[in-house]
């Protein structure tokens, strides 16, 4: 099974879990934005923007 963005924060990055799901938290909240305003390439790369990790990663954030 693929890592979780949260586990490869956690392991690549060193966050905490805490830290990890406060930034998951602002990425899906971001991603929420560019989907309300219609900016569907915005959303496409949220997971690089925010995480550095290519698109695959976006139905990890839940709110799709």
């Amino acid at each position: 099974m693929p890592e979780t963005i949260k586990q490869i924060l956690m392991r690549r990055d060193g966050l905490t879990a805490n830290e990890a799901d406060e930034l998951i938290s602002d990425a899906q909240d971001a991603l929420y934005q560019y989907l309300k305003e219609g900016d569907l390439d915005s959303a496409e790369h949220i997971c690089q923007e925010y995480f550095s990790l290519e698109p695959d990663y976006l139905f990890d954030l839940d709110i799709i």
